[in-house]
């Protein structure tokens, strides 16, 4: 199903579902038309300020690049797109989506921002309205109704290098003291069969070799086989360039996020450095090659896997709308749709939804490198596909 084109197939489900409505063969009868269907308001709240963004860049083109490929409309029905910021303050994300909210959109589709989305799950919940979450979650957010999330849970990574790393040795772990650094440290703690107290960075201004010395000193003397880290680029510099500087022959692992989305010519410190993701750009399979090739040609640069999730959020809702047929397209009966849509075809490989409204996905392992003149995040294997906890 990886290569299947997604138009034939949402034209085969809407030809299905007309043959359903009108008695099969009378609804292809000569001088019949089909009806114009009623336009559908969707929210994209996606950063177009602030640190984030890049993701929020990300995030629009996917989406975006989906609803062009359909001639603007899922299912038949034009699609009136609403483009709010979300910035990079809770607060001023929280505003935006209140104002989406405000316009009566079916759907809302975004949200960059990790600490938005547990901050605003009582607002989503209360106004029915759901929410597809295309960045990464907290894994302790309450489980809700109208939240669906198309990239990943934060913990995930660290689950999938758990797995991949277990029984191969012993392995320290560095992190930035933050809510994603706690979650993924866990992650791979519960998967790698072994509590380990992971050494951690409190955030600063002023990442330095000399701020991180501690840290570094610990994962060099600790007799470890393999070091698994979290920081953000103006962390992991410093932190590679100085295990690099100490004699480190150790692989270095981490999230995926670290590399992702930014640009790589400022990881060159970081080379040889592994993550894990669940989408590399030069994934092999049919629907990817198509996909990362349009994107490339629009965008002069390769997809990022936020890219991937806003595309496959546009997918979900397409075949949802599809799903509700000729009837009204509602914020409760889209979202009642939702939880039918069975395998989405995507560039990152086919998943599903599991109950907790989250992918159940491959995961891949990269490696930062350089490929001639430029820096790459090039696939080196599947790690696995996790199972449906968080």
């Amino acid at each position: 199903m990886d290569g299947l084109d997604r138009r034939g197939l949402l034209r085969m489900l809407a030809a299905v579902g007309a043959a359903g409505a009108t008695g099969g063969l009378a609804a292809c009868a000569p001088g019949t038309s089909e009806s114009p269907k009623s336009p559908v308001k969707l929210g994209l709240l996606v950063p177009a300020t602030g640190v984030n963004k890049g993701i929020g860049a990300d995030l629009e083109n996917g989406f975006k690049l989906y609803l062009e490929q359909h001639e603007g409309k899922f299912a038949g029905h034009p699609i009136d797109l609403v483009i709010a910021d979300e910035g990079d303050q809770v607060k001023q994300g929280t505003d935006a989506l209140q104002e989406l909210h405000k316009q009566s959109v079916a759907a809302v589709v975004g949200v960059a921002n990790p600490d938005l989305l547990p901050a605003v799950r009582d607002l989503v919940e209360k106004s029915q309205i759901p929410l597809i979450a295309a960045h990464g979650s907290s894994s302790q957010m309450a489980s809700a109704v109208y939240i669906w999330r198309t990239a990943y849970v934060n913990n995930e990574p660290g689950r999938a290098l758990g797995i991949h790393l277990k029984g191969k040795g012993n392995v320290a772990l560095v992190a930035l003291q933050d809510s994603f650094g706690k979650d993924v440290m866990a992650g791979f703690s519960k998967e790698f069969g072994q509590t380990i107290t992971p050494v951690w960075v409190a955030p600063t201004g002023n990442p330095s070799r000399a701020h991180l010395a501690n840290a570094i000193d610990e994962a060099m003397n600790s007799g470890v086989s393999a070091i698994f880290c979290y920081f953000p680029p103006a962390y992991l510099i410093p932190f590679m360039e100085g295990l690099a500087s100490a004699g480190n022959r150790r692989p270095v692992y981490a999230p995926g996020v670290v590399s992702e989305g930014v640009a790589l010519e400022q990881l060159a410190g970081a080379k040889d450095l592994y993550t894990a993701m669940q989408y590399s750009s030069d994934l092999t399979n049919e629907a990817n090659r198509t996909f990362s090739s349009v994107y490339q040609r629009k965008f002069s640069r390769s997809p990022t896997a936020y890219a991937v999730a806003a595309y496959d959020a546009a997918f979900v809702l397409d075949r949802a709308t599809a799903l509700i047929g000729d009837g009204s397209v509602s914020p409760i009966r889209l979202n009642a749709e939702i939880s039918k849509v069975g395998q989405i075809i995507s560039p990152r490989g086919n998943w599903q939804f599991t109950q907790s409204r989250a992918p159940q996905q491959k995961w891949y392992l990269r490696q930062v490198r350089a490929d001639g003149p430029i820096m790459v995040n090039k696939l080196v294997s599947e790690l696995t596909t996790l199972d449906t906890q968080t």
